[in-house]
């Protein structure tokens, strides 16, 4: 876990509202940042990447939904949804956006500080188990765990967040077919459904990167039916 106190930001424009959740969690020992529209969560956010977000799904500038979409571009924090809508199709666009748990208003504080709190230690503690391992070599290609950074021949691969995220789950289960539904749960936090594009699209830009085409060390193979897996030529 890092030494410095989980970081949450929250994004709630109801001022009273985000004053008593940011209270309750920095009673917690949690240190927490709230921003009141979208266009000022975006600017805290690029300043230090969260451990949590708290998204309100309404704003004044926007909707929490597609906020998260934009955050879990470069950050696979875990996300909390806050909203007054109670349907199910609302609860079920909300986890396939990207959130963790979806919270009707009103709810119970305790189950807020709950929820906030398990998925904090979740994410923490497979963070840390994560990085127990330094390094990952095979041939050309290093992944430098402590960094969440791929090198090839020793200069950065340049990945994003989710690219480094589909290849090392595909790295430490080297030879095994994993399924894309699999894959996607993993790095994405929500369930596949109709979203399979996504994760294709990530895995051609991440074998670009690693110029894959022209290495004989290793390769990332899709069998259809069965998924991807990671395989070495050596």
């Amino acid at each position: 876990m890092k030494e410095t106190r989980p970081y949450i930001l929250m994004v709630e424009d109801d001022i009273e509202t985000a004053r008593l959740n940011s209270r309750m969690l920095i009673r917690r020992g949690f240190d927490v940042r709230v921003a009141n529209s979208a266009v000022e969560a975006r600017a805290t956010a690029a300043e230090r990447a969260p451990d949590l977000f708290v998204l309100d799904v309404i704003l004044p500038d926007g909707d929490g939904m597609s906020l998260c979409k934009e955050f879990r571009r470069d950050n696979d924090a875990p996300v909390i949804f806050l909203t007054g809508q109670k349907s199910i199709k609302d609860k079920v666009e909300g986890l396939n956006s990207g959130g963790d748990y979806y919270l009707t208003k009103p709810y119970s504080i305790d189950e807020f500080l709950a929820v906030a709190e398990r998925l904090l230690h979740r994410a923490l503690h497979e963070r840390k188990k994560t990085e127990e391992a330094t390094t990952i070599t095979y041939g050309s290609l290093t992944l430098q765990i402590r960094e969440r950074a791929a090198l090839i021949n020793g200069s950065d691969a340049k990945l994003t967040p989710k690219e480094y995220a589909v290849l090392l789950l595909l790295v430490q289960n080297k030879g095994v077919e994993i399924a894309s539904e699999r894959i996607y749960e993993h790095v994405w936090g929500s369930p596949m459904n109709n979203d399979s594009g996504a994760l294709r699209v990530q895995i051609t830009r991440l074998k670009k990167k690693l110029d894959e085409e022209n290495t004989d060390e290793f390769s990332i193979l899709y069998e259809k039916g069965k998924g991807y897996k990671f395989v070495t030529m050596a």
